[in-house]
């Protein structure tokens, strides 16, 4: 799945996060390093909420949300 990421810079590296899944959030060094921490983060994020049996954010109202405020 291809939910929209934002990244902030911060002392010491990254932060990013995918808004859509509450929570899901990751810290690196480097860009490279934030974005691989950020895609165990959200696998881990999906299948923990797979296995509690939630549905999971539609992706496209997601990409719409982030479109909307960035106008």
């Amino acid at each position: 799945m291809n939910y929209p990421i934002v990244i902030y810079p911060c002392e010491g590296g990254y932060v990013a996060e995918v808004p859509a899944l509450k929570g899901c959030l990751a810290q690196g060094e480097t860009l490279t390093e934030v974005l691989e921490e950020l895609q165990t983060v959200t696998g881990l994020w999906i299948e923990t909420a797979k296995r509690r049996g939630q549905t999971l954010p539609d992706v496209d109202l997601a990409i719409e949300k982030i479109k909307t405020l960035s106008q």
